[in-house]
């Protein structure tokens, strides 16, 4: 059992955030993404692109709405950097790949999942953190018990009833729950160490996968599962997890597209998810309404973004 759930009393250490991010349009990615893909699947860009800014925008939502955040952990692909972003902030680590993962052959890699098999490794990081997709957003005001059950043990969304079958453990299964799974994720270091070695034979297939695959062992559904079966983690069941949250997939019509999203700030859930599903060239209309979108919600720069005007 993890240590944190026999922490001793007094004030808790902040919640670190760990964001996961690549710009799949520089020029030398591209060139590196090309030169591994097996096939033009590999290559959909709705994977390594930020429409609209949206990293930008989460770490906006987060510094207004979850103030009490700790440090701030980019990952990201060596040399990448985002140009807005302030490089001596003290609370910001940006931390590319070859620094954490323990499996030189691993890299380079395009799979978020194999990414996450190795988070836990991340130097400095706290003994629990909060995990974002850098398409995940806070929309209202969050507190550490958001994600933190009375006793200590982390809340597991993204479940039914708090199933414990593993038959959704891997990428593409018949049954799937998107709309469930995309969200902060409250991650216990030592928690999900413990699950990825419950399945050591499927986490060494999983980092020779350089792209995502549908057999992928996924390290986010496994750490679900072991925190349910082995009663670490305490069930937030669908019905009221969707009372807050909600999961917006956004496709190429403009028209509906922006409908979605007036009706996604009206309702200002506290976590909300825009997966981008805009195709490989999506409209113009589409791409500002998203953008229109997130500067009227979170208008407001964070002290993370460097004045680029000058």
């Amino acid at each position: 059992m993890s240590p944190a759930l026999h922490a001793s009393p007094g004030t808790p250490a902040p919640l670190d955030v760990v964001y996961t991010w690549v710009d799949g349009t520089q020029s030398d990615y591209q060139a590196l993404l090309r030169g591994h893909a097996p096939d033009a699947r590999a290559l959909n860009p709705e994977r390594f692109r930020d429409p609209a800014g949206m990293l930008r925008h989460s770490l906006r939502a987060l510094e207004t709405f979850f103030p009490a955040a700790g440090r701030v952990f980019l990952v990201t692909a060596r040399p990448q950097f985002p140009d807005w972003l302030v490089r001596d902030h003290p609370r910001l680590r940006v931390v590319h790949h070859d620094e954490f993962f323990d499996d030189p052959a691993a890299l380079p890699t395009f799979n978020s999942n194999v990414i996450e098999s190795f988070l836990h490794r991340l130097p400095g990081l706290g003994a629990r953190c909060l995990y974002f997709n850098d398409d995940y957003f806070l929309g209202a005001p969050v507190t550490p018990a958001d994600f933190i059950a009375p006793d200590g043990r982390p809340k597991v969304f993204g479940t039914l009833c708090g199933e414990t079958s593993r038959h959704r453990l891997r990428e593409r299964r018949l049954l799937t729950f998107s709309h469930l799974e995309h969200g902060p994720l409250l991650i216990d270091r030592a928690l999900w160490a413990a699950a990825l070695a419950t399945e050591p034979a499927a986490l060494a297939d999983l980092r020779r996968h350089r792209f995502r695959q549908p057999d992928d062992l996924r390290p986010d559904r496994l750490y679900r599962h072991h925190l349910l079966a082995q009663r670490l983690g305490a069930v937030e069941p669908c019905w009221r997890y969707l009372r807050y949250a909600r999961f917006l997939k956004l496709t190429d019509r403009p028209e509906k597209l922006a409908r979605q999203l007036a009706r996604l700030r009206a309702a200002r859930p506290k976590f909300f998810c825009l997966n981008d599903d805009l195709g490989p060239r999506p409209h113009p209309a589409s791409l500002a309404a998203v953008a229109e979108f997130l500067a009227g919600y979170f208008p407001h720069p964070s002290s993370f973004e460097r004045d680029l005007s000058g």
